[in-house]
Order: structure tokens, then sequence, then C-alpha cells
């Protein structure tokens, strides 16, 4: 069995929760012994996966938050493209965000870490695909257009790290981003008109530092949670549906959710143009067309015996 893994030792801000010394030591004890390659650019960790991939590696384990995560998602799904199929996803989280792992029950304990890996339990899990429509990027958690994504946006940017990075992108979201978007969307197939400031399209289960905007998710469903927070409500009151999203409670005015494989959402290309995401990164900047569907593609990802 061959492992590769791949360091992020810019992950949190180059904070290092776990230095690679420390990853190798305890991977070893317990019988494990991957090649270890370091990231050393943006992008950098999606060339490395799709490399271990095609080389023939068993497993990838890849460090640091969802961005990381994301980039193995895309070099192995290039890899897949090219037909190595046969390479399974592992996580250990040292990131600014982990919202994929905290939904799958990862914590950020290395020697829990290791028994998971150790143990080597696999799911097939479905992944997403967004855009603008001249092109796509792919997702295993989510994607998202409107003031989730420009809070994102904006804690990429900050100083600070965890979820003090997510406080200071929804301050200055808040007073840069908090408008109601008139969109035309169309929803497999389906086309209604609603006005909105969050659009999310999610494969996993919460984002944005813990919230949980797709309580009822499953990875391998072949589906999107989609969430939309907007309609007739106006602004001051659909600020009161912040705990409804954190807590995962989304029977309340302001908030349509709904699944879906396929999306489309349309805005007046005369109008502000909008913040869109995938897994956290920032992929469109003031966008005015936001396409998110499930791919063909499917990754095995290593999970813990009680997800």
């Amino acid at each position: 069995m061959k492992d590769v893994l791949i360091y992020n030792p810019h992950a949190s801000k180059g904070s290092r929760r776990f230095r690679e010394e420390k990853i190798i030591d305890s991977l070893s004890k317990a019988g494990i012994t991957p090649e270890l390659v370091r990231t050393e650019r943006r992008g950098h960790a999606a060339e490395l996966a799709e490399a271990a991939a095609v080389s023939g590696a068993d497993r990838v384990f890849i460090t640091g938050g969802d961005g990381s995560i994301n980039e193995a998602v895309n070099g192995l799904v290039s890899a897949q493209k090219q037909g190595h199929t046969g390479t399974a996803l592992g996580f250990i989280p040292t990131g600014r965000g982990n919202d994929f792992c905290d939904a799958l029950g990862i914590r950020q304990k290395l020697p829990e870490i290791v028994e998971i890996i150790k143990h080597d339990r696999r799911i097939r899990c479905d992944i997403g695909a967004a855009g603008d429509g001249t092109f796509e990027h792919y997702f295993i958690n989510g994607s998202g257009f409107g003031i989730e994504s420009a809070i994102n946006f904006y804690a990429e940017k900050s100083v600070f790290s965890g979820k003090f990075s997510y406080i200071y992108g929804i301050v200055k979201s808040i007073f840069n981003d908090l408008l109601l978007q008139e969109a035309d969307i169309d929803i497999d197939g389906k086309s209604i008109h609603y006005p909105f400031v969050l659009f999310a399209a999610m494969n996993g289960r919460q984002e944005g530092g813990g919230f949980r905007i797709a309580p009822n998710y499953k990875l391998n469903d072949g589906l999107l949670d989609i969430c939309m927070v907007g309609g007739n409500v106006p602004i001051p009151r659909l600020l009161m549906t912040i705990p409804h999203l954190s807590s995962g409670k989304l029977d309340c005015p302001g908030i349509l959710a709904m699944q879906a494989s396929s999306i489309h959402v349309h805005l007046d290309p005369d109008k502000k143009g909008l913040f869109s995401q995938v897994d956290g990164e920032t992929i469109i900047e003031q966008g005015h067309d936001f396409y998110s569907k499930i791919s063909p593609w499917k990754i095995d990802i290593i999970c813990p015996e009680t997800y």
C-alpha cells in the first residue's frame, strides 16, 4: 500500500498546529509510513494529489483546512479523468476552517486522527462542481453565492485565524455586502424568482466556521442541499436568522431550503455582482451568474467508525 502525506506548512496562516515530524512519527507508530511532500504555493496541493494518484497511491492524506482539502479533491478528480480512480483521501485538519472534518467527526486531536487513518473505513463521496458557466471548480463540502461567500473572502484576507477570522468576515460583509439581490433561479429545470442575501448549495453539512445550513445532508445521495436566505423579509429581520443557521434549525421566515442536483442563479447584469466560493475558496468576485451541480465524479474518503 502506497501512502502520500501532503503537508501544508501555510495552513491556519502558518500556525503549524501539527509539525510534519510529529505527524510522521505518530503515523509511523501506527505502522503507516507515507511519502512526505510539501505544498509551496496556492494550488500546489492539487498538483501533488494528482501526481500521487497517477503514481499509484492507494491513499493521500492532506493536512490543512477546507481549502487544502478542496485542492486535493480537484487533484484527485483530475487524476480520475486520466483513468486513475483508486486513490482514497484522508484528512488531518490543521486549517483556519475545518467545516468538512468537523461534520465527519474528525477533530484536531492527532491520536484520534491516526486511529481513523489506521482503521481505514471508507465511504464513496459525491463531488460537486461550481462556476459561472465559463469554468467549473470541484468541491466536496459546499458552494455559495452572496454574503456567506463575502464572509469567506474577507476572513481569508484578514490577519486573524480560526473563528476570529470569520467574525471579522461577518462584520465587514455586513457593511459591504448585505443586500437583497433579485435573482432568477433554475432548480433542476424549474424556474423561480427569489431575492436573497445568501445562497448555498451544499454537499456537506456546514460552512463559515460552523453554520449548519444543511443539517439533513448526505455525502452520497446525489443531491445538493440548497439554502436561501431572503424572500420578502426585511434585512434587519434576516439578521435574526443567524442563530437558526448556526444551529441547523431552518424552519423560520426568511429561510428557504430544498434539495436539487443542479442549480443556476442569474442576477440582473446592471446590478452589483456577488462573491462566490467553493469550500471557502473564492472563485468569483462580483459575478452575476452562478452554477452548481453534483458532478459525475466520486472520491473514497476515510471516515471515523461513528460517521
